[in-house]
């Protein structure tokens, strides 16, 4: 693998610059195209730290070498990159796993550009230091390949892929994986949770309806769902996605598959209000760590 490929040298101003230039993107489009010591990690192969090192926690960016086949398909990207944050206290208690939140950026990053997925949602709510005090959570957020979305064949499968390696890599409570997305990122949940619902936890999707499709899914595909608890989340204001098709969907899900399906709309706010607002809510993350595989 190409080290070069994965050093990123971020100025905290010049980020962001990017992330306010990156607004816009986001809210246009939702198509398919679109400071602590890391410890051990440093010397970690496909591992590096951000430099300068970002002002909460301790972040990282890392490459997932991807196998020449997944799940007997061919793969025709080389990597997978991502993102990594871990919680205070990680590398004091060596004994213990973590609950690890598997993020899911929107549309609108065509350059393979960290930067983008740092922009919004919950890595832009690390990056500013608003999380909960009390956030016990290592966090996985990988980058779309560019030109694709989460939903792909290969895509999906290159994310349970990251999964298993992240597994290997951190120290994580494996009956307590969360997935989350906003935008194209909560289409992917919904994908993503139906094609490993063994991997889950919960599932929170935010300014994504579901499949994105008019349609529910057939009973035996929505039904995969029924042992993940579900929490969707919309803006009544949104103009991108349809809050209707994301009830629509939960509602489905919790009828026909008798799940546990929250639905919470906000009336006040839009498409980027919506997450804007979830990921900062302390209440989000208490839902997750009521939910355990076992």
């Amino acid at each position: 693998m190409n080290s070069q490929k994965l050093v990123l040298t971020l100025a905290i101003a010049a980020l962001l610059t990017a992330c306010q230039a990156a607004g816009s993107t986001e809210e246009q489009d939702l198509g398919p195209g679109g400071g602590a010591s890391n410890g051990s990690q440093d010397n970690q192969e496909g591992v590096v730290q951000l430099d300068p090192q970002l002002p909460t926690g301790v972040h990282l960016q890392a490459a997932f070498e991807l196998p020449e086949t997944l799940e007997g398909m061919p793969t025709t990207h080389d990597e997978l990159r991502y993102l990594v944050y871990l919680p205070e206290g990680y590398e004091q208690d060596s004994s213990r796993d973590w609950p690890l939140i598997f993020f899911l950026h929107g549309s609108g990053d065509e350059e393979y550009d960290s930067t983008f997925v740092l922009s919004f949602g919950l890595p832009a709510v690390l990056l500013a230091g608003e999380q909960p005090e009390d956030f016990p959570f290592v966090v996985i957020s990988p980058q779309a390949f560019p030109g694709e979305a989460w939903w792909s064949p290969e895509m999906l499968a290159a994310l349970g892929a990251l999964l298993d390696e992240v597994s290997d890599t951190y120290r994580v409570d494996s009956d307590r994986v969360y997935l989350t997305g906003l935008s194209m990122g909560g289409y992917g949940s919904w994908w993503l949770a139906t094609a490993y619902p063994e991997r889950f936890a919960a599932m929170v999707s935010i300014s994504g309806s579901g499949y994105r499709t008019p349609f529910v899914p057939e009973p035996e595909t929505l039904c995969r769902l029924a042992e993940v608890p579900v929490w969707a989340i919309h803006g009544a204001l949104d103009r991108i996605s349809e809050a209707g098709a994301s009830q629509m969907n939960a509602l489905a899900l919790e009828q026909q598959c008798t799940a546990d399906v929250e639905w919470t709309l906000y009336e006040d706010e839009g498409h980027l209000g919506a997450y804007e607002r979830a990921y900062r809510d302390p209440a989000l993350y208490e839902w997750m760590l009521e939910h355990s595989r076992r």
